[in-house]
């Protein structure tokens, strides 16, 4: 059964990776789009390619999520446009690797705000006008990084680790509202955040890099099927698994060696 179909989803970071591959994948199911990320000639090319292959209408918001009350602005932009949003796909963010005191102040500072402050102010927003609307649906995309620390990656890792426990506990409280919230986990992907992070992925871990297409599937189905968390890939589901199991020092150890 096509839950989507008619629907209408608030897709951020809509450009490119996850994020565009979740946007076409539901407008395959009939889904009207909001795009939204800061390039916004990706995001016009994608929306005519959507409409006309699917008959579907998109509309595009170029919009910064790294500044101040960006989540609010969104919000207020959309109401303007008339548009309610059925379905929320919180899926923009980057990272910077490398040593946290080598890594200037207003990165941290940003990298936070894009994947905590602001995706909890779009939650929040969103899941209001939910209530309004009868239920609904949200996706937040967070990490593996999130089950663990990682040196290197600081910032990063515990940012997810806040997407990952609110994700939790909100799929909880919002249930009463018929408000199904999931927390998509992926773990390697090829996407430009790679690029952006400065990864140097070699050796036997190129092998465990999954496509944007099939981790968008997996964020989908289980979005399809009211489930809380989804790690995609068996080798990450169960190395998440066997990662209760070690102390958190080791844990580190692993996080550090598996992301340089």
């Amino acid at each position: 059964m096509n839950k989507f179909a008619g629907k209408t989803a608030l897709v951020t970071g809509a450009s490119s990776g996850i994020g565009e591959s979740i946007s076409r994948q539901l407008a395959e199911k009939h889904c009207n789009l909001i795009l939204v990320a800061r390039r916004g000639d990706k995001l016009e090319a994608l929306k005519y390619e959507l409409e006309a292959q699917y008959d579907i209408t998109v509309s595009t918001i170029s919009h910064d999520l790294a500044t101040l009350e960006a989540g609010k602005s969104l919000h207020q932009k959309t109401k303007a446009l008339g548009l309610d949003v059925d379905i929320l796909i919180n899926n923009a963010g980057y990272a910077k690797h490398g040593a946290f005191h080598l890594t200037p102040l207003d990165t941290h500072l940003d990298m936070m705000h894009l994947l905590t402050t602001t995706l909890t102010e779009l939650t929040y927003l969103y899941s209001e006008d939910m209530k309004q609307l009868g239920g609904g649906y949200i996706l937040l995309v967070a990490s593996i990084a999130g089950f663990m620390p990682i040196p290197q990656f600081a910032t990063y890792a515990a940012s997810k680790a806040f997407v990952l426990s609110l994700g939790e506990s909100l799929n909880k409280e919002l249930s009463e509202f018929n408000i199904n919230v999931t927390t998509l986990c992926p773990g390697g992907t090829a996407t430009e955040f790679m690029d952006v992070s400065g990864q140097n992925i070699t050796g036997f871990r190129r092998h465990a890099i999954m496509t944007s297409d099939a981790v968008a599937h997996a964020g989908i189905r289980a979005v399809s099927k009211g489930k809380a968390v989804i790690v995609p890939g068996l080798l990450y589901k169960f190395s998440m698994a066997g990662l209760r199991a070690v102390p958190r020092g080791l844990q580190a150890m692993i996080g550090e060696a598996a992301t340089k």
